[in-house]
C-alpha cells in the first residue's frame, strides 16, 4: 500500500536510531565483463588486506549472475559511522588505484543478491566461485549447477562466518530454531571490524588553509602542506616500482577530509616518478602521502634526506641517504632523460638495498668496488676487455655495473674522450645529460683519481 514502509524497514530504523546494528561487509565491482577476473580479484585483494587489514584467504567469493564479482568478508562493522568510513575508504582506494569497486554498495538499506537467486536480465543465478577461476568456469558453473537459494541471510553469514574457527569462541553446534545463534559463538572482538580506532590520525596542521600567501616568504611553507601531494603507491597495477627523493621539512600531519586522514610529510622534492610515469616532482615543495605501513615504520627527523621506493604493497623501501645521493638521484628522476632504471642503479652503486624488483644486481653484492681505487680499476684488464667488447658486440651486451668499470677507465683519459667513446657506442640512443651525470658522479666519489680532468663549461 501507498505510504507503508515494509516490517523489515520499520525494524531497521528502530535499530539504527539506537545504535543497534550489524554491517556485514561486502566488496562488489560491476565491471566484471570490461575487465578480466583477476583484475577484480586484485582488486579485492589489496582493499581486504591493506585497508581492512583482513586476511584474503578468509573472504567467500560469487559471481552475482551477470556483470559483478561478490565478496563477502567475515567481519561486521558496529554503527552508522563506521558504515560512512568503509564507504570513504573505498572511495579513496579507488582513487589512488584507479579501482572500479561499487561504493554505493555502503548506502543505508542497500539490498544484496542472496546466493543462488537468478538475475532478472541474465537468469543465470548468483554463485560461489573460487579467485582463480577464471571466465569460462565460471559461466558455466552458474549455468550448470542447481544452487539452492538460502532461507533467510542468516544462512548465508552462518555459511561465511562459522567456516572460520579463528572467529569463535565456541563449538559451532547450529540451530534452527535459535535466530541469534551466530552471534552467541563468534568472537566480538575478532569479527566486528573498528574503522575508526586508526592509530596514525594526526590533527590537520595550522597552516592548512585554502588561501594563497599573500608573503612571498609563507608560500614554500604553504606549498609543503596544501601542494598536491605525490603518491608512491598510486596505479601501481602492473606498474613499476615509484622512486622519490626528498627533504623532510616537517613533521606528519593530516588533511582534513581527505584522502581518509592519510598521513603527509611536508617535503622538497629533488625528484619523483610515479608508479604509471605520470605524475612527477621536479624541484619541488609539496606533501609525500605515506600509507599505513609506511607511516610505522617512519623514523626521520626534519631535515635530513630520504628516498621512497613505493608500489603496490603499499611497505615501501625507505632509506635514509645524504644529500650528495639525494640529489643526483633525484637528477636522474627528472628532465627528458629521466630514468627510474639509472636512479636505482645508482642506489646500489652506493650499497642501498633497493629490494627485489630491481633490474640492478642486489645490493649484498657490496658497492660497486666503492673499497677500491679508481685506479684499480682502470688498471684491472677486466675494465679494458669490457670495453672492446662493447666495441665488438655492442654496449647493450655490458651491464650497467660493467658500463660503470670502462667509465671509470676511459675518464682517466679526460672528459672528451670517455664522452666521444660513449656517444659513438650508444648512437642515436646516447642521452647526454645521464651520460654527464655519471661522469660528475665518478670524479667527485674518486676526485684524487681525477684532478687533471677538466670539466666542461656548460
Amino acid at each position: 500500500m501507498s505510504g507503508c514502509n515494509s516490517i523489515a524497514t520499520e525494524l531497521q530504523d528502530k535499530c539504527e536510531k539506537a545504535d543497534h546494528v550489524l554491517y556485514p561487509i561486502h566488496i562488489e565491482s560491476d565491471v566484471y565483463h570490461k575487465e578480466d577476473p583477476q583484475t577484480l580479484i586484485e582488486w579485492f585483494r589489496e582493499f581486504v588486506q591493506e585497508y581492512l587489514e583482513v586476511p584474503f584467504y578468509s573472504c567467500t567469493f560469487y559471481f552475482s549472475g551477470n556483470r559483478s564479482i561478490h565478496v563477502h568478508v567475515p567481519r561486521f562493522l558496529s554503527g552508522e559511522d563506521h558504515r560512512k568510513r568503509l564507504k570513504e575508504l573505498a572511495e579513496d582506494f579507488c582513487e589512488e588505484t584507479d579501482a572500479e569497486l561499487d561504493c554505493g554498495l555502503y548506502s543505508r538499506k542497500r539490498l544484496f543478491r542472496l546466493p543462488g537467486v537468478e538475475h532478472k536480465k541474465s537468469t543465470l543465478p548468483k554463485v560461489e566461485i573460487e579467485p582463480e577461476w577464471g571466465h569460462d568456469k565460471i559461466i558455466s558453473k552458474a549455468s550448470t549447477e542447481e544452487i539452492e537459494v538460502p532461507d533467510t541471510y542468516a544462512d548465508v553469514l552462518q555459511r561465511i562466518f562459522v567456516s572460520q574457527e579463528e572467529l569463535l569462541v565456541n563449538a559451532p553446534e547450529l540451530s534452527a530454531d535459535d535466530s541469534l545463534h551466530l552471534f552467541r559463538i563468534l568472537d566480538s572482538d575478532k569479527t566486528v571490524l573498528d574503522l575508526s580506532s586508526d592509530d596514525q590520525e594526526i590533527e590537520p596542521p595550522l597552516i592548512e588553509r585554502d588561501q594563497y600567501p599573500a608573503k612571498s616568504e609563507d608560500i614554500l611553507k604553504w606549498l609543503q602542506y596544501n601542494a598536491k601531494e605525490f603518491s608512491p603507491y598510486a596505479n601501481a597495477d602492473g606498474n613499476p616500482r615509484s622512486v622519490a627523493a626528498v627533504k623532510m621539512k616537517g613533521g606528519a600531519f593530516a588533511r582534513k577530509d581527505k584522502r581518509s586522514g592519510a598521513a603527509m610529510i611536508p617535503a622538497y622534492f629533488y625528484g619523483a616518478i610515479s608508479c604509471d610515469d605520470q605524475f612527477t616532482k621536479e624541484q619541488k615543495h609539496a606533501p609525500l602521502q605515506l600509507s599505513k605501513r609506511d607511516y610505522q615504520k617512519w623514523d626521520y627527523e626534519v631535515g635530513e634526506h630520504v628516498v621512497i621506493i613505493g608500489g603496490r604493497s603499499r611497505n615501501s623501501r625507505i632509506m635514509c641517504v645524504d644529500s650528495w645521493t639525494a640529489t643526483v638521484v633525484g637528477h636522474a628522476l627528472t628532465g627528458e632523460s629521466a630514468s627510474r632504471e639509472a636512479a636505482l642503479d645508482y642506489l646500489v652503486n652506493e650499497g642501498h638495498d633497493i629490494g627485489k624488483e630491481s633490474s640492478s644486481e642486489p645490493a649484498s653484492t657490496g658497492r660497486w668496488e666503492s673499497t677500491q681505487s679508481s685506479t684499480t680499476h682502470i688498471q684491472n684488464t677486466e675494465a679494458a676487455a669490457l670495453q672492446r667488447q662493447a666495441e665488438k658486440e655492442g654496449i647493450e651486451t655490458l651491464s650497467h655495473k660493467e658500463r660503470f668499470r670502462v667509465a671509470c677507465r676511459l675518464l682517466q683519459l679526460g672528459w672528451e674522450p670517455a664522452w666521444e667513446w660513449f656517444k659513438q657506442q650508444f648512437g642515436a640512443n646516447f642521452k647526454p645529460d645521464l651520460t654527464g651525470r655519471y661522469f660528475l658522479d665518478i670524479i667527485n666519489r674518486y676526485p684524487e683519481d681525477y684532478t687533471h680532468v677538466e670539466l666542461p663549461r656548460s
